[in-house]
């Protein structure tokens, strides 16, 4: 098992979840994994701007804090589109593989 991975982190949860629904497969449309990845630099800034490095806690407070934040605004995805909450949390997803924290 990888060194600091957790089955029960929300990490993994919220990336198992997503991919249950072929989100995060590798054929994503090329449009949509520019956005993606334009979430992911925003994550990162956000993350790192007081000096915290990104690692698997800072991230997973990042998509707690997310997440109570989206709750708040009464968010829901029920549409058939990726709406900007959704695509946050696919490159959430998308930037705790590419660090190792989940697989």
């Amino acid at each position: 098992m990888l060194r600091g991975f957790f089955t029960e982190c929300p990490l993994t949860q919220l990336s198992r979840d997503l991919d249950a629904f072929g989100m995060l497969s590798t054929s994503v449309h090329p449009g949509l994994l520019a956005q993606i990845d334009q979430h992911t630099a925003a994550i990162r800034d956000s993350i790192s701007q007081d000096g915290v490095p990104v690692t698997r806690t800072s991230l997973a407070h990042y998509l707690r804090g997310f997440l109570d934040g989206a709750r708040e605004r009464g968010w829901d995805s029920t549409g058939d589109s990726y709406d900007w909450e959704t695509l946050r949390l696919m490159s959430i997803c998308s930037l705790a593989r590419d660090l190792g924290f989940v697989r």
